[in-house]
C-alpha cells in the first residue's frame, strides 16, 4: 500500500469520438463493457487494488457522465467523482483535480492515469508507480512521465528524448531532454532509429504543488480561476462557481502546454505491455479473432485482406474488400480506412443539414 499522501486521479472525461459509432455522447469508450463485461475505466481502477484505497481514488470526468460513472464504480465515494462542466482539455482538467486535492492534502502526490489504455501486468505497473512515489519524496520539484518502449515510428503518441540518469537507488530515472507530442512521420522515424527515445504512456506522477506551479508558469491565466474554484469547493456555492469559472479556463493539453516546455520532466520506464484503445483497429486487435489476414470482432463473414471489422449487433455483416474498417453499432454502419479522421468526421455529422 502506498503512503497516505498518495492519490490516484483517473482522467475519464473524453467522448471517444475516434471509436464512433461504437462510442457515443451517451456512452463514451471508457464506459463501454467491451472486455468480458467490464469497461476500460473498471480495468484502470482494478490495477490500483492493494495500492491505493478507494477513498483516495479520484475520477475526473464530464458532468454528462457523472451518473454513469457512479453506477460503474459504486464503491468509490461520490465526492471523489469530479465533473467538468465543459471540455477545456487536459491541462485545465488536471489543474482542477490538483486544486481539489490540494485542499484535501497539501503535500499530496498525484498519480495521473488515463482510462483509455490497457497496461499489463498490474504488478509491474504498480512497481513503477511505487518508484515514482519514492522518487518524488526526494525530488518533489520533478514531474514524472512514464515511458514505454518505442516499437514503431508512431505519429499518434508523445516521444520522450532521454538525457542523463538521475541519482536514485533501485530504479533507472532519466532526465527528459525534450518532449515531442505527436511528431510527423519523418521525425518519428528519426526518433525510432536514434534509440534514445521512449513513447510517452500518458501516465504521470507529481506533487500537487509542483504541477500547479508549472501550470501557473505556462498558463498563468488559469491560476486565479483555480484559486477561486478551490476556495468555493467546500461551500454551497461550489457548483455555481465551477460552472461560471471553468469555461474561462485556457484550452490546451498537458502535453503541449506543460510537458513540451518544462525543464522538470523525467522518465520512468513501464516494463509493461501498453495498448491505447483509441482506435477501431486497436480495439479489434484486442477483442477480435483472425479470419485469414482480417481481424473480426462479432458476427461477420469477411473476405479480402487487411480488414478490421467490429459488429456489436445481432445482424449479419459481410465484407468483401481490402483494407477497410467496418463498424456496426447503435443503428449505424461506418465504413472507412485506418486513416479516416474520425474526429473531423464526427464533427461533420453533428453539423445541421441545410
Amino acid at each position: 500500500m502506498l503512503g497516505d499522501y498518495c492519490h490516484a486521479v483517473v482522467m475519464a472525461g473524453g467522448a471517444g469520438t475516434r471509436l464512433w459509432p461504437l462510442s457515443t455522447q451517451d456512452c463514451p469508450k471508457h464506459l463501454l463493457k467491451l472486455f468480458d463485461g467490464r469497461c476500460l475505466l473498471e480495468l484502470t481502477v482494478d490495477k490500483l487494488k492493494g495500492q491505493i484505497p478507494d477513498d483516495r481514488i479520484i475520477i475526473l470526468t464530464s458532468v454528462h457522465y457523472r451518473e454513469l460513472t457512479q453506477q460503474t464504480l459504486p464503491h468509490l465515494p461520490p465526492e471523489n467523482i469530479i465533473t467538468e462542466p465543459c471540455v477545456r482539455d487536459t491541462a485545465s482538467a488536471i489543474g482542477l483535480a490538483a486544486t481539489v486535492l490540494k485542499h484535501r492534502c497539501a503535500s499530496a502526490t498525484m498519480i495521473m492515469l488515463t482510462a483509455d489504455q490497457i497496461i499489463e501486468p498490474a504488478d509491474r505497473f504498480n512497481a513503477a508507480m511505487g518508484h515514482a512515489v519514492r522518487f518524488l519524496e526526494s525530488y518533489p520539484d520533478r514531474l514524472v512521465a512514464f515511458g514505454v518502449e518505442a516499437t514503431s515510428a508512431s505519429t499518434q503518441v508523445g516521444w520522450q528524448k532521454l538525457g542523463r540518469t538521475l541519482d536514485f537507488p533501485g530504479c533507472e530515472i532519466r532526465q527528459i531532454e525534450a518532449f515531442t507530442e505527436k511528431p510527423n512521420q519523418s521525425m518519428a522515424q528519426r526518433f525510432l532509429e536514434a534509440g534514445c527515445y521512449r513513447w510517452n504512456s500518458g501516465q504521470f506522477a507529481w506533487k500537487v504543488e509542483t504541477i500547479l506551479k508549472e501550470i501557473g508558469t505556462y498558463l498563468p491565466e488559469a491560476i486565479p480561476l483555480l484559486e477561486e474554484i478551490g476556495a468555493a469547493w467546500h461551500t454551497p456555492s461550489r457548483d455555481q462557481v465551477l460552472e461560471r469559472l471553468f469555461p474561462q479556463m485556457p484550452k490546451g493539453s498537458i502535453d503541449y502546454e506543460v510537458m513540451q516546455r518544462t525543464e522538470r520532466a523525467c522518465s520512468i520506464m513501464l516494463p509493461c505491455s501498453w495498448e491505447d484503445m483509441g482506435t477501431h483497429a486497436a480495439l479489434v486487435e484486442k477483442t477480435g479473432t483472425r479470419q485469414g489476414s482480417n481481424l473480426v470482432a462479432g458476427r461477420a463473414f469477411v473476405t479480402g485482406n487487411g480488414n478490421r471489422v467490429l459488429n456489436r449487433t445481432d445482424q449479419s455483416v459481410v465484407v468483401a474488400c481490402d483494407n477497410a474498417v467496418v463498424v456496426v453499432a447503435n443503428n449505424t454502419v461506418f465504413i472507412g480506412t485506418p486513416d479516416t479522421d474520425m474526429k473531423k468526421l464526427v464533427e461533420q455529422i453533428a453539423q445541421p443539414t441545410r
